[in-house]
């Protein structure tokens, strides 16, 4: 019997979450390993992967990132072409490559930027699903890695403002998309563009049934709850919101 693949993480990303819910949806069999910052960079390593999650351990291979992990999945799935259906295909990956660039470091520096001082909001999301000796560890050099996320992430004030730009042009562009009453960004199909842009803006929306299994902040600061609510009422919001209802929900991945 083949076995399962391996998903190496840390538990809260959305670009994890991304992959999370392909390989849910594809209905593949995986163990996920979720680390910590830092120690996921060395879990990372130590598979053949570089610096970043998510990685996906195949038996045979080593896949180091979500766009890459996703065509992976499509082309190994029962139906291929689920996601990268081959007549809009252009169009579902150059709508993945925007949300990749744009969507996804906007939406975490937005974020960090505003708990990255309140351990009670931080650490919590940060190990969950970690082992124990990890989360000891972590608290002890949080303060270091805060800095280094900081740093490496560019979580500051200047940042916070480019990051609302770069929502607000993505959330009305795909608003736009959906305007004509169209039931996903593409059409009537779920491709790899929608589930890229629910799992990629999960960070300001909040939504349930999220495939972490950990709920974003259910009270967030009240700085934060301002700046983030215009994008959960937009119709781009609400339609990712959707898809966490209905698409979503019935799915989970497997907590090694």
């Amino acid at each position: 019997m083949a076995q399962p693949f391996r998903l190496i993480t840390i538990k809260v990303s959305h670009y994890c979450e991304k992959v999370r819910w392909a390989l849910d949806r594809l209905g593949f069999d995986y163990v996920e390993e979720a680390h910590p910052p830092l120690f996921s960079a060395l879990a990372s390593k130590l598979r053949g992967g570089g610096r970043t999650v998510p990685v996906l351990l195949t038996g045979d291979r080593v896949l180091k990132d979500s766009t890459e992990i996703l065509h992976y999945l499509d082309e190994r799935a029962g139906s291929p072409g689920t996601l990268y259906p081959a007549d809009i295909r252009k169009q579902v990956e150059d709508l993945e490559e925007q949300f990749d660039k744009d969507l996804g470091p906007a939406a975490r520096r937005l974020v960090y930027y505003h708990i990255l001082d309140r351990k009670d909001l931080t650490l919590p999301v940060l190990l969950s699903g970690t082992g124990a000796a990890e989360q000891r560890l972590f608290r002890m050099v949080f303060p270091q890695v805060r800095e280094l996320m900081r740093k490496g992430l560019k979580i500051n004030a200047e940042g916070a403002e480019r990051s609302i730009r770069k929502l607000e042009a993505v959330f009305a562009g795909a608003s736009e998309l959906l305007k004509d009453g169209r039931r996903y960004l593409t059409g009537d199909r779920l491709t790899a563009a929608d589930i890229t842009f629910a799992s990629l803006a999960a960070p300001v929306l909040r939504p349930d049934n999220h495939g972490s299994g950990i709920r974003l902040m259910s009270t967030p600061p009240e700085d934060l709850a301002r700046v983030i609510e215009p994008y959960r009422q937009s119709p781009a919001g609400q339609f990712a919101l959707r898809l966490y209802r209905e698409e979503r929900g019935a799915m989970r991945g497997k907590i090694a």
